[in-house]
């Protein structure tokens, strides 16, 4: 018996003794990861609140396994995120960390301060384990969510390489907004000037638009094709740098859905700090004039950028 009571009183003291020697007084955490975006992107995403609830992996935002998440302040891409277990308060910080102009590194910290009570001491230890668990799945969570654009811009976007390298273009100007038969006289004019010249067209037809002012519009078509044709004073010879990056995403709608596709678009080229050497522009891969019906239209963006 009292041998029993001796290995009892020994396990004890050795599972108090691990409690302090394993288990520090301050319980620190961090966790990081990579995610394939923009930092900028990240970053807007993140100042605003109403946004958390997109990707948040909880049924409620801000409320997860138990734990409540109240992030405070957002300077230099840093803020504090406050977390509540139960009747427990840790305090974290975290960090949008710079990689390259598509990727950070987010770094989440914390840490929390146990008691000489070593009950209390490994219950911290657990809570701990449990917090760090939490801050895994909703770091994830953010990750999945930010490396889709359809998620900030509103469409895929992607980076390819340029296929046409040979166009044919022509400009106007409009004091109205342009419609539907406007741009398709142009179109036709640069197709009738194809077909005079022997020519060949390599791809559908191309269209930029832009707004000088309320009254002012100007807009230039293009067409690829197998050669270079002369320039005239309607017609004008362009040569895009075959094998170039350009940026590329697919829109499905009418005028309103492209020109706020356009504005996302060029977002994604500051976000991501692309000097361009060209204008961007609209392939379009409806037929307008033929398909009245908008909200039927494909158009694909591309961006040329270094």
């Amino acid at each position: 018996m009292k041998k029993i009571l001796t290995g009892i009183v020994l396990t004890v003291i050795f599972l108090m003794a691990a409690v302090y020697l394993f288990i520090p007084g301050n319980i620190k955490m961090e966790e990081k990861i990579i995610i394939g975006a923009a930092l900028t992107a990240v970053s807007r995403e993140l100042a605003t609140d109403s946004n958390w609830s997109k990707w948040w992996p909880g049924e409620n935002v801000f409320t997860y396994k138990e734990e409540q998440y109240r992030p405070r302040g957002n300077a230099f891409n840093v803020f504090e995120m406050d977390i509540y277990s139960k009747t427990d308060t840790t305090k974290s910080r975290v960090e949008l960390v710079f990689l390259n102009n598509d990727s950070i590194m987010i770094l989440w910290n914390a840490e929390k301060v146990t008691t000489n009570d070593p009950i209390k001491r490994f219950s911290t230890y657990r809570s701990t384990r449990h917090t760090q668990e939490n801050i895994k799945a909703i770091l994830a969570a953010l990750k999945s969510f930010m490396e889709r654009t359809e998620n900030i811009y509103g469409f895929p976007i992607q980076k390819t390489k340029v296929m046409d390298s040979v166009l044919i273009s022509t400009r106007r100007s409009f004091d109205h907004k342009p419609g539907v038969k406007d741009i398709d006289i142009m179109i036709q004019s640069l197709k009738n000037y194809i077909a005079r010249n022997n020519a060949v067209e390599k791809n559908l037809p191309m269209l930029n638009v832009t707004m000088i002012d309320s009254n002012y519009y100007e807009v230039m078509t293009a067409i690829p094709v197998d050669k270079a044709l002369p320039a005239t004073n309607e017609f004008a010879p362009k040569f895009l740098l075959k094998g170039g990056n350009i940026l590329e995403g697919t829109v499905n709608g009418g005028p309103f859905t492209i020109e706020k596709a356009l504005i996302e678009f060029e977002k994604y080229r500051s976000d991501h700090r692309h000097t361009s050497p060209a204008i961007p522009y609209q392939l379009l891969i409806t037929d307008r004039v033929k398909e009245s019906d908008t909200t039927k239209w494909v158009t694909k963006l591309y961006y040329p950028v270094l």
